[in-house]
């Protein structure tokens, strides 16, 4: 049987004609009115229209074998027509075979004839989902503007799937979103588009990456709902465990674990879910600091590697060492391209390299050094959970993850730098980082003096010695109960991304 087959390579939005779905006729040819299926996203649906590019969309009776086009889905949103998914032609026979692949039955009842016929076997090679890397919260300047912000976002997802958001609630910022991005230069283009097309005012605080825990507590509210293992595939870091555990699934289980998105059906069901389940339980992922779980029951931690290779000039080369010593790299390999250039490559930690590595590079080789890097996988690293504390109150929106050899010296300079941006009071404000139940840096804000002896000249010594020593119970009862109002701008100058 001959079967009409197309590879997605990419996706837009259109508002008249709803997702346009670029591709490549692999086999046979596709047509206007004809049903197709999409089998990774299992979505069924009637062209309207196909065509090719000239480079303006030109519609035509038919796409061919061996040609590139575009094929009109109606969809409405580029999440459901995946990059690098298969277009399949619905003909009477496969129709079944679509049938068998999603009824009930499981595939553990079909033939064997029938398992070679399913929709997946026809799958062309090369799917890849999706993944961010880099998180950042975003909230809008004006908190009025939290629906526009929803709104926008939504928008802008449209025709482009690498986004995704989830909403994100804030003490000191107040309502915004936790937003995954592909790296750097991805969020500054979402960022920009914002403002250019949008006109929304936003702050966008440090960007951080997605951190691997395994706890000792299984209490936990994530782990007793099992909304950690719902994250672990929605993510696919569920792979990763899978990979350092030993265990290999099929392309059938794994699609059908990926659209399961959790295990109360389709894991408890399967004897062989059970086991991924139980492996995966302790296991969760944090995007964030306010996410992390105390460090007391925590198991181990896994972080994001990353090879990155510089290219530079050979007279660098000491500032080059330096600067990857200081953001923990571990050197490869290197090269001589010719006599002048140097090429080296690094395992970095992309937590590390993700806010001002690349600056910071160019600086130290007066711009003539050239990075790439790519995703290597998760490896275990001494992390720690760096508190911060206004007037002995724990302030979330300044958590951070950090390396334990750094924490001391990251906490000093954030507790340095809320003392020079936050008003004093009445009373004395104690700032301080932590670790855990331990202190490991502290400031204090003096509180403002009010001259209580400005009337009081040519009075009798105790009579001023009465003032001051009220003037000093009150401040003690002030600092007992007293509220430090932070303004929002602190806040902002501390988390916004320059």
């Amino acid at each position: 049987m001959h079967i009409s087959r197309a590879l997605i390579f990419d996706s837009v939005f259109d508002p008249y004609k709803g997702v346009l779905a670029y591709v490549k006729v692999v086999d046979g040819s596709f047509k206007a009115g004809e049903p197709v299926h999409l089998i990774h996203s299992q979505t069924t649906f009637t062209p309207t229209e196909v065509g090719y590019f000239t480079p303006d969309y030109k519609a035509d009776t038919a796409l061919s074998e061996g040609q590139i086009g575009y094929i009109t889905t109606g969809q409405k949103s580029v999440r459901e027509v995946k990059i690098g998914d298969t277009i399949l032609k619905l003909t009477e026979e496969n129709k079944r075979l679509q049938k068998i692949s999603e009824d009930g039955r499981g595939l553990e009842k079909l033939t064997e004839e029938d398992e070679k016929k399913t929709l997946k076997s026809y799958l062309i090679p090369g799917f890849k989902r999706i993944t961010p890397y880099v998180y950042a919260g975003v909230y809008p300047i004006d908190s009025t503007e939290y629906d526009k912000l929803k709104d926008s976002l939504e928008k802008l997802s449209l025709n482009d799937s690498a986004v995704e958001y989830e909403m994100e609630e804030s003490w000191a910022l107040g309502l915004g979103f936790r937003c995954g991005f592909l790296w750097m230069l991805h969020m500054d283009i979402i960022k920009e588009r914002l403002w250019r097309e949008y006109k929304l005012d936003t702050i966008f605080t440090i960007p951080t990456v997605m951190y691997l825990i395994k706890s000792k507590n299984l209490s936990l509210s994530p782990i007793k709902t099992w909304n950690n293992i719902k994250s672990l595939i929605s993510t696919g870091l569920y792979e990763t465990i899978l990979k350092q555990e030993g265990i290999a699934l099929a392309p059938d289980q794994k699609l059908q674990l990926e659209q399961s998105q959790g295990i109360f059906g389709t894991m408890l069901e399967n004897a062989d879910f059970q086991q991924i389940a139980q492996l995966l339980k302790p296991r969760m992922v944090v995007k964030s600091g306010s996410e992390m779980i105390d460090q007391g029951t925590i198991e181990n931690i896994q972080e994001p590697i990353a090879e990155v290779e510089i290219v530079w000039p050979k007279d660098f080369a000491g500032n080059i060492m330096a600067l990857a010593q200081e953001y923990r790299g571990q050197l490869k390999a290197m090269e001589y391209l010719d006599e002048t250039r140097v090429v080296r490559k690094y395992l970095l930690p992309m937590g590390e390299i993700i806010i001002d590595f690349y600056d910071r590079l160019k600086s130290a080789t007066k711009g003539y050094a050239t990075m790439n890097y790519e995703f290597k996988g998760y490896e275990p690293a001494d992390l720690v959970k760096l508190d911060i504390f206004i007037n002995n109150e724990k302030v979330e929106a300044l958590t951070r993850v950090v390396h334990k050899d750094k924490a001391y010296y990251l906490g000093r300079d954030v507790v340095e730098k809320l003392k020079t941006l936050i008003p004093k009071q009445l009373f004395p404000i104690p700032l301080q980082a932590g670790l855990g139940t331990k202190m490991i840096a502290r400031e204090t804000i003096p509180a403002m003096k009010k001259d209580v002896l400005a009337k009081c000249y040519g009075w009798d010594v105790s009579r001023k010695r009465k003032l001051l020593q009220k003037q000093k119970e009150g401040k003690k009862r002030m600092k007992a109960i007293g509220n430090v109002e932070v303004p929002t701008s602190v806040f902002i100058d501390m988390v916004s991304r320059g």
